[in-house]
C-alpha cells in the first residue's frame, strides 16, 4: 500500500514539473495528457495483479454456479433413480424366478426412456433358460426378448423368443 501511494505521489509530481517545464501551447496540452495517462496507470496498477474471473470476483454468488450445480444434482438424482430401478427390477426377476421354482440371479441395466426416466432397457439372467420367466419379464417388466441375455453353465446364450 505504501509503496503504491508513493507511486501516485511521484507521478504527480514529475508530471507536474513537466507542465511547468513544457513551453506553452500545445507542447503543454500533450505533457499535461501524458501526465495525466501516466497519473491513471500508477491509480490503477494494483488492479493489474488481480484475478479477474467471476468466482475470485464473486466468490461468495451461488447464482454464477448455479446451472452447473444444478445439472450436476439432476445427474446424481437420475443416476440414484436408475440405481433403484435397476435393483427393483432385479428383485422383481429373481421374485418371479423363484416363484417358477428357478434358482437365478440377474443383472439389470437401465437406459432413458421417453422424457429422460429411466426404464429397464437390459437384463443378463444367470441361471437356466426358463421360456415362461422370458415372457413375463418381457410383458411385465418391459424388456424384450432380443435384450435378455441368459448365462448357463459358464457359456453366454442370447435366447430369442422364436427359440422357446
Amino acid at each position: 500500500m505504501r509503496a503504491w501511494l508513493l507511486g501516485i505521489v511521484l507521478t504527480s509530481l514529475a508530471g507536474g514539473l513537466a507542465r511547468q517545464l513544457a513551453p506553452q501551447g500545445r507542447e503543454q496540452a500533450m505533457v499535461r495528457l501524458a501526465a495525466g495517462l501516466l497519473l491513471a496507470a500508477a491509480i490503477l496498477r494494483p488492479l493489474a495483479g488481480q484475478r479477474w474471473d467471476a468466482e475470485a470476483l464473486l466468490p461468495d454468488m451461488p447464482d454464477l454456479r448455479a446451472g452447473e450445480q444444478a445439472a450436476a444434482y439432476q445427474k446424481n438424482q437420475q443416476d440414484a433413480l436408475s440405481a433403484i430401478i435397476a435393483e427393483k427390477t432385479q428383485a422383481y426377476i429373481w421374485d418371479k424366478a423363484n416363484q417358477l421354482g428357478l434358482a437365478c440371479r440377474a443383472e439389470v441395466s437401465v437406459a432413458a426412456g421417453e422424457g429422460g426416466i429411466p426404464l429397464p432397457d437390459r437384463a443378463v439372467i444367470y441361471g437356466p433358460y426358463s421360456g415362461e420367466l422370458a415372457r413375463c419379464i418381457e410383458e411385465e417388466v418391459g424388456i424384450p426378448a432380443e435384450k435378455l441375455i441368459w448365462l448357463e453353465d459358464e457359456e453366454w446364450q442370447e435366447r430369442k423368443e422364436s427359440e422357446s
